[in-house]
C-alpha cells in the first residue's frame, strides 16, 4: 500500500470514528489533540499524523456548527418554531 493510501484509508476511518459525535464530544476531541500537540510527547515522526487528525476533527466541529447554524436561520424569529419557507408572504 502507498503512503498516499494509506494516509487516504487512515483520514476515512477518522470521519467514521467522529461521524457520530456530538459538537461537544467533537470539540473535547480536538481539545485532546490539541493538548497532546502543545505537550512536546508526540514524536516528531507522528507530528503529521495528529495534526491530519486534528483538521478532520475540526472540519467535523464546522460542519456540525454549520447544520445548527442553518437550522437557526430557519426558526421564526417571533415564535422560534421552524419556518420552512424563507419567502413566505406577510
Amino acid at each position: 500500500m502507498t503512503r498516499a493510501k494509506s494516509k487516504a484509508s487512515q483520514i476515512k476511518a477518522w470521519k467514521k470514528d467522529i461521524s457520530g459525535l456530538t459538537f461537544e464530544e467533537a470539540s473535547q476531541a480536538l481539545d485532546l489533540i490539541l493538548a497532546e500537540l502543545q505537550s512536546d510527547s508526540v514524536p516528531i515522526a507522528d507530528l503529521q499524523d495528529r495534526v491530519l487528525h486534528g483538521e478532520v476533527v475540526l472540519d467535523t466541529c464546522e460542519a456540525l456548527l454549520k447544520s445548527v447554524e442553518q437550522a437557526v436561520l430557519q426558526l421564526d424569529p417571533e415564535t422560534l418554531i421552524e419556518n420552512n419557507s424563507l419567502f413566505a408572504a406577510d
